[in-house]
């Protein structure tokens, strides 16, 4: 089963957590550096899309 999730989805989630500890510029970060991360071990495939 193949499932899409967005970044801005992450983002949003993430941030309405912990919403006055961290930006959302911050979290937009960390999520590049784990996706570059997962796919150079192989264990996702990444799909640009033109929303975000």
């Amino acid at each position: 089963m193949e499932e899409t999730i967005s970044i801005y989805e992450m983002i949003e989630f993430i941030y309405g957590r912990c919403a006055t500890n961290i930006s959302k510029d911050e979290i937009a970060m960390i999520l590049d550096l784990q996706e570059e991360f997962l796919a150079s071990k192989g264990l996702i495939e990444i799909e640009e899309d033109e929303i975000y």
